[in-house]
């Protein structure tokens, strides 16, 4: 005649064994999914560098093009200095010379400055792509790695499903509809021992009824405060 105490403890330590991996399985795979929200931060700014970079090569080509449309009208100037016969519009022309070439000088600074932030944003960019490109690798290594161990879960949990249906096939209905019943609402602790006249899973004090119930050792006996599956270890008082 089959123990169902010692049945079921086994039943439920495989049960654990089998929650312990499957949570080991979605701890990994949340591993993955908080990789791919850093990357995906990455991405981002490496696209916000890009972005600063473009801008800043626009606002050096604006300028530069407003730096040649000035050097093209002082010379067109120049040119109309060769026809012009009154002083008046000599000085008006030359002086209009000399406001394009002071504009000049402030775009040129300006084009030297704004090429510094070119170069700081150019660094920025490489930066942050390297950063990226180096995540992306990291999530592969992290995807192949994880997936070795789910499937190699997989196999484990599968052999303990095996070696947990023999065990389970040994029970009559009533103990197992019991076990099941208790396991579905108490996390997987349906069965658990008296430890010094005090149940392991509420820690209440059991009743002496209980207690000879349990000294008996014919049918199940259940906690009266938490209605777990008690049973006594074997160096309980």
């Amino acid at each position: 005649m089959i123990d169902k105490i010692d049945v079921l403890k086994r039943v439920q330590s495989l049960k654990n064994k089998i929650s312990g991996l499957e949570t080991s399985q979605e701890l990994r795979k949340r591993d993955v999914q908080k990789k791919k929200a850093q990357i995906e931060k990455e991405r981002v700014l490496a696209e916000k560098k890009q972005e600063e970079k473009i801008e800043v090569q626009k606002d050096i080509d604006r300028k530069e093009l407003d730096l040649k449309t000035n050097e093209g009208e002082i010379t067109k100037y120049n040119v109309q200095l060769n026809s012009i016969k009154t002083n008046k519009e000599y000085s008006a022309l030359t002086t209009e010379i000399g406001s394009k070439k002071a504009d000049m000088s402030i775009l040129e600074d300006e084009i030297l400055n704004t090429m510094s932030r070119l170069e700081t944003a150019n660094q920025e960019c490489v930066k942050a792509t390297e950063a990226l490109k180096n995540e992306e690798e990291s999530l592969k290594n992290l995807i192949n790695s994880v997936d070795a161990e789910v499937k190699e879960a997989d196999i484990e949990i599968e052999n303990i499903k095996n070696e947990q249906k023999k065990y389970i096939d040994l029970l009559d209905e009533h103990s197992l509809s019991n076990y099941n019943r208790l396991a579905n609402i108490k996390g997987g602790k349906a069965i658990v021992p008296v430890v010094g006249n005090v149940c392991g899973g509420c820690s209440m004090n059991i009743t002496t009824q209980t207690l000879n119930e349990l000294m008996g050792n014919k049918e199940l006996v259940f906690c009266r405060s938490c209605s777990r599956i008690l049973y006594l270890e074997e160096n309980s008082d």
